[in-house]
């Protein structure tokens, strides 16, 4: 690729459990959003270099989530009464300190982050605005898993979580007579905005379970407002506590930490989460049918990937007469990238759908609309294959590449006059994988507005003349099951002959994307779960093909 501006470089991670977090947000998060060891331009003492903002900053707006990461090891010589307040104290206290640091930073100077330690080059995307952004606060505690095991005999080395120890009692014992506990976490900074505490397991597994961006901060969200209620009493290790909200869903269909019995929290009641519950999940049956079932998902995070590398790289094209723009070119991609796992599932079922159908047709239409009431039934996305046929060599491919922009730009337009409840459109237009002569692919983003007139008319015109969204279109209601019980509508234009891959595989072998291993999710079998969120998701459709 032609190299049209510097690349950006994410930063550099400097230990290797740092460059282990980086990875991992790499793979959950994916590379747009996630920066390693950021800078602040705050010089004193003659330095001549930054100083350190968090160990990886992820931004994806609303969200914000500051890491700090601290490996301390465990002094094993020392009774564990001794050992476990230093501990704390140099891996945690101290990453909740400079946490809060971070955060003052970035509401004070959110212009004043870099990439690199001479604090030359700046963070590519800006921050979300005051009011809309939402941060999460992590601490990855790091070197205390062994001794957890060694103490409780058995168990992963997760640490318990206990919200009864609030701050500085999970290191002293003066004036509040409590015994210290080790080996437990509580509330560690009860006065100000919550901060997590994942040590390495838990961190392993909760970025395993959880790898988009909605699934882990929806966790967190929902985590700390229970843990702040008081209803949480003990949990036998984060990923019991994980598991939990696995297996339960409110009245909206959502994971969330509701009683045992469903419905609304009984006055004073709390719960005790014991040690099997992360167990008797991946033992389940149905959890490894998810697991089965989100593979298809990542061909979702690949074409992502095919948008945002290039942005990375600097080499991606603009439309001649238009100057590049990072915080336009994002926009797209980061809504692709804040669908949950789910729902990149089902969107990618149908992508990998219109792909077959696409094969031997030269144009064919997907839309993916959910028809519900979440956040995510605002945008809709749509797959276009256009391809390219011997006979337009005669205008070149050029011209065939600027007909099909064209051309999604009219069914975005199209889709959002015709729906107005929609806030935003995001559209693929590419050759079918596999097929043509070029291999290329273009991004349309639309929000909606007040059409006027003019506007109207003069998209009819564009539509006629494309064929764009014409009676012979087809809507098809979709249910997936093992999950909750959705509903989607698919819409499709067909103009032309079907074709089969033979799987999703041999789609991505065809669009040159490596299919990355999905490493296990597996869903749940839990009655009360499935009955709520059938209940919540009866009435929810989206747009597919």
């Amino acid at each position: 690729m032609e190299q049209l501006r510097p690349p950006i470089n994410r930063g550099e991670s400097v230990t290797d459990a740092e460059r282990d977090l980086a990875k991992m947000a790499d793979k959950s998060f994916l590379n747009l959003w996630s920066y390693a060891s950021p800078y602040r331009d705050k010089k004193a003492g003659g330095q001549t270099t930054g100083k350190e903002l968090c160990d990886l900053l992820v931004v994806c707006a609303p969200h914000i989530i500051i890491f700090s990461e601290k490996t301390i090891g465990w002094q094993a010589n020392k009774d564990s009464g001794v050992a476990w307040p230093r501990w704390f104290k140099a891996a945690v206290w101290e990453s909740v300190k400079q946490i809060r640091g971070a955060e003052r930073w970035i509401k004070e100077f959110p212009d004043r982050i870099f990439l690199d330690r001479e604090c030359t080059t700046r963070l590519p995307l800006a921050l979300p605005p005051a009011d809309e952004r939402i941060i999460h606060r992590v601490v990855v505690a790091q070197g205390v898993s062994a001794a957890v095991r060694a103490h409780f005999g058995e168990g992963s080395g997760s640490l318990l979580i206990k919200p009864a120890i609030v701050g500085e009692q999970h290191f002293k014992t003066h004036n509040y007579g409590n015994d210290i506990e080790p080996f437990a976490i509580g509330d560690v900074d009860p006065n100000e905005p919550f901060v997590h505490v994942l040590d390495e397991t838990a961190l392993d597994i909760v970025m395993r379970e959880l790898d988009t961006i909605s699934d882990f901060t929806a966790y967190l969200q929902k985590k700390e407002a229970f843990i702040r209620s008081g209803r949480l009493k003990t949990a036998a290790g984060e990923e019991n506590l994980l598991a939990y909200y696995a297996v339960y869903a409110n009245d909206k269909g959502d994971h969330d930490f509701i009683p045992p019995s469903g419905g609304a929290w009984p006055e004073g009641a709390t719960l005790d989460i014991g040690d099997t519950e992360y167990a008797k999940l991946v033992a389940d049956p149905q959890y490894t049918a998810k697991k089965r079932a989100d593979e298809q998902s990542y061909v979702w995070d690949r074409l992502i990937e095919v948008f945002t590398k290039p942005l990375l790289d600097g080499t991606s094209i603009v439309p001649e007469g238009f100057a590049f723009d990072l915080q336009k070119s994002e926009l797209g991609v980061r809504y692709m990238a804040l669908e949950t796992r789910f729902q990149r599932r089902t969107h990618a079922a149908a992508i990998v759908g219109a792909w077959e159908r696409g094969k031997k047709i030269q144009k064919f239409f997907r839309m993916m609309l959910d028809e519900g009431d979440s956040t995510h039934a605002e945008t809709a996305f749509f797959m276009l294959t256009f391809n390219y046929e011997s006979w337009m060599e005669t205008y070149g491919y050029d011209d065939y590449r600027m007909k099909r922009a064209s051309m999604a730009a009219v069914y975005a337009r199209t889709i959002l006059m015709e729906r107005l409840r929609l806030k935003r459109v995001v559209g693929i237009s590419m050759e079918c994988p596999g097929r043509g002569v070029g291999g290329s692919e273009e991004m349309v983003f639309a929000l909606q507005k007040d059409w006027t007139d003019e506007e109207r008319a003069e998209n009819e015109k564009e539509r006629a003349a494309y064929m764009v969204m014409q009676p012979n279109m087809k809507a098809t209601r979709f249910r997936a099951q093992e999950y909750p019980d959705v509903e989607e509508m698919r819409v499709d234009m067909l103009c032309g002959k079907e074709f089969h891959f033979t799987d999703s595989e041999d789609a991505l072998r065809q669009l040159g994307i490596m299919q990355r291993n999905a490493n296990a999710e597996r869903p749940v079998n839990r009655q009360q779960r499935r009955a709520a969120e059938r209940a919540a998701r009866r009435n929810r459709y989206r747009d597919r093909a």
